[in-house]
């Protein structure tokens, strides 16, 4: 069978597993507009026609319209948070500043505090959620939320010194990084690879994160952390 092409036909698909949410009149879609830096993509003012979430006991409640106002605005200024992990931490849709589309599912976590890709489109997010042992990987909020997560925490593979990015034959990388302080750091996230990501609060909480426009292209301002907080932070 193959796969779904839309969110709507995933959450049609599992709808017998879930609680649904009601769907959203034209004048609650037309509200909710109003929030976002662009027109909502026709695959998602369908969806939001056919409901504005659902219920699951395994993960909670997703909404689509998001679920508070805790978003990464550093990085991710028109993210829309789908679920909440009870703890202080969320799933978010990025959505695009320029077209208003939507993009990349990311988990952005305060404990430790990093941002991960979850899924690269919203899709894929519902799949992980309502078929989890289909998921690749398996159990992917699982694994994001704590294998990806502590990774990027210890070893933050995907930054590089803004020396090195200046270098880059890639004109988006190179030119980005030329635009950024010596003591950042650069990270490219555009393959939208699950669990790829890097650490925006290792050098404080009050560390800048720049992001190129609407590309998945993020600059980390890198502070020497104090000796205690190295070895508090890399013996987790």
């Amino acid at each position: 069978m193959g796969t779904p092409n839309t969110s709507k036909q995933v959450l049609e698909n599992f709808s017998q597993r879930v609680t649904l949410m009601p769907g959203l009149s034209r004048e609650e879609i037309a509200e909710f507009q109003k929030r976002l830096p662009g027109p909502l993509p026709d695959e998602i003012r369908e969806l939001l026609g056919y409901s504005a979430g659902f219920h699951l006991a395994s993960v909670g409640s997703v909404h689509f319209t998001g679920t508070t106002d805790s978003q990464f605005t550093k990085a991710l200024p028109f993210a829309v948070t789908l679920l909440a992990d009870g703890s202080g931490n969320f799933w978010v849709v990025d959505v695009n500043s320029k077209s208003g589309a939507w993009g990349a599912v990311f988990f952005v976590s305060h404990d430790p505090p990093v941002i991960v890709v979850q899924s690269p489109e919203l899709e894929t997010f519902l799949s992980q959620v309502l078929d989890p042992g289909q998921s690749n990987p398996k159990n992917a909020l699982n694994h994001v939320r704590k294998v990806g997560a502590m990774r990027i925490w210890k070893d933050d593979p995907w930054l590089i010194s803004v020396r090195d990015a200046r270098t880059v034959q890639d004109p988006g990388v190179s030119n980005f990084a030329g635009q950024l302080p010596e003591n950042f750091r650069l990270a490219d996230l555009r393959s939208r690879e699950v669990g790829s990501g890097f650490s925006w609060g290792l050098a404080g909480p009050n560390a800048e994160v720049r992001r190129d426009g609407a590309e998945l292209l993020f600059g980390v301002e890198q502070k020497a952390p104090s000796f205690l907080k190295r070895v508090l932070t890399r013996t987790r």
